[in-house]
């Protein structure tokens, strides 16, 4: 009897907890009366309260799905006002640097032609001399000497030929003592000439113009051959030679520009130029030895000094993009551009990156219009209303009709620039002022940007 019971209480208990889950979850099978309750005129759920539920709840999910529906379309027809400008045409800083030792564009250490003891010492060290001036004088007494037998010997040589010429004539001497006499006649002048040079062996001569060093000899120190007298230099320019990896060898040349630093100078930079290069590379080290040249009119440098070379080599163009305009998320860098109206993402490859410019390799072509601000986050489709960034005009590579707002304009003028490209990212961006010449394509590495002959804006942000 105790189970039946038992049972009958579970039965109830579970019809109760179904009546309370259909009365939560559907509250519209109580809207009617119920017969029982009826008659003392009580209702479970009012009909009004269940249909209020019910549409409530449809509500809420249409409500939802619009708001989804309205965040990914981005906005509707809501415009959102963001900055721009035109992508330009930018160049790869690439360069060598290497450390090199400069050393005169001409330099010598003086040595006597002769032995002797020195007499005469005209110079000091640090003076400036010019081609052919005396450095040095030996002892040259022995010289002069032989040089007056030489001239005497000559002369008496000569005197014979012009005697025997009158000889000659009356038969008086056969023509073989006239060849003797030119013979020794000539040998006279030979011998003069060896005495000359001899007695010129004993000054020591500046080969070209420059700057002494300082004397390894004083006055009556007798010296050979092998005696080191001074250095002479012409630094009126210097020769800087230094290395370059091998993987380099075919991008330097002859002309390129080469930048010079020293710690002699620190905080100036020497403009050089490559003027010899090493017709082989050096099968041990893998480098190439180049040698640039760098003028010197203030006397400023000096042989032996050590410097910092750096060649600018010739770059890659790639397209150019303000650095505020580069964005970055967990898919990683990309730009926002403007096109028909709406902006659209654009995955790209950083390529070079300087203090106001980027260079990035994607689907964005010089010409096209690229976001840089915008007053809320865009997505993908969000109409954009744009104005160019203070400084610049905005032109728009494709739609003829459509409108842009520029900053730049007076209340007087149209609401915005017509937009007049062709299409295919080829546009121009034209500046507010009229251009003063063609601009080039800028490198990256400088802090001034431009459009290549493709466009026209050039700037200095």
């Amino acid at each position: 009897m105790s189970r039946s019971r038992q049972t009958l209480n579970v039965g109830l208990i579970a019809v109760v907890i179904g009546v309370a889950g259909l009365y939560i979850g559907k509250p519209v099978l109580f809207s009617g009366p119920v017969p029982v309750l009826g008659s003392v005129g009580l209702t479970l759920w009012p009909a009004e309260a269940a249909d209020v539920a019910v549409k409530g709840a449809g509500s809420t999910q249409q409500d939802n799905h619009s708001n989804q529906k309205h965040r990914a379309g981005g906005g509707g027809n809501q415009e959102i006002l963001a900055r721009a400008r035109n992508v330009t045409t930018g160049v790869t800083g690439t360069f060598v640097r290497a450390i090199g030792t400069g050393h005169a564009a001409r330099m010598t250490d003086l040595y006597p032609e002769s032995s002797g003891r020195i007499l005469e010492l005209p110079f000091k060290a640090g003076m400036r001399v010019s081609t052919g001036d005396v450095v040095l004088r030996l002892d040259d007494a022995e010289e002069k000497l032989a040089v007056d037998r030489a001239k005497l010997a000559l002369k008496d040589a000569e005197a014979q030929v012009e005697r025997y010429k009158k000889l000659i004539s009356s038969q008086t001497i056969s023509t073989v003592q006239m060849q003797n006499a030119l013979l020794a006649t000539r040998q006279a002048r030979l011998d003069l000439d060896k005495a000359g040079i001899d007695l010129d062996r004993k000054l020591v001569r500046a080969p070209f113009e420059g700057i002494l060093g300082i004397m390894d000899v004083e006055i009556g120190d007798y010296v050979t051959q092998s005696s080191r007298i001074t250095g002479l230099d012409d630094r009126s320019s210097l020769l800087v030679e230094f290395v370059v990896p091998e993987r380099f060898a075919n991008k330097v040349k002859r002309g390129d520009t080469v930048e010079l630093r020293t710690e002699v100078m620190p905080g100036r930079t020497f403009s050089g130029e490559l003027t010899a290069m090493e017709n082989r590379v050096d099968s041990e080290s893998r480098t190439l030895k180049v040698q640039a040249t760098v003028a010197n009119p203030e006397d400023l440098l000096r042989s032996g000094i050590a410097f910092d070379a750096r060649v600018q080599l010739e770059g890659d163009e790639w397209p150019s993009v303000p650095s505020i305009a580069l964005k970055w998320d967990r898919s990683g860098p990309h730009v926002w551009l403007a096109k028909n109206g709406e902006a659209q993402r654009t995955d790209v490859t950083v390529i070079e990156r300087s203090a106001d410019r980027v260079l990035i390799e994607g689907e964005v072509e010089p010409g096209d219009i690229v976001i840089t601000e915008s007053v809320r986050d865009l997505r993908p489709g969000t109409k954009v209303r744009l104005q160019a960034d203070p400084g610049f005009t905005l032109t728009s590579p494709a739609g003829p009709d459509a409108f842009l707002v520029s900053e730049t304009q007076t209340s007087g003028d149209k609401a915005g620039a017509q937009r007049k490209g062709k299409g295919g990212g080829q546009g121009k961006t034209t500046p507010d002022t009229k251009p003063t010449g063609k601009s080039a394509p800028v490198k990256s590495s400088g802090s001034q940007s431009g459009i290549s002959p493709g466009g026209a804006t050039k700037s200095s942000p």
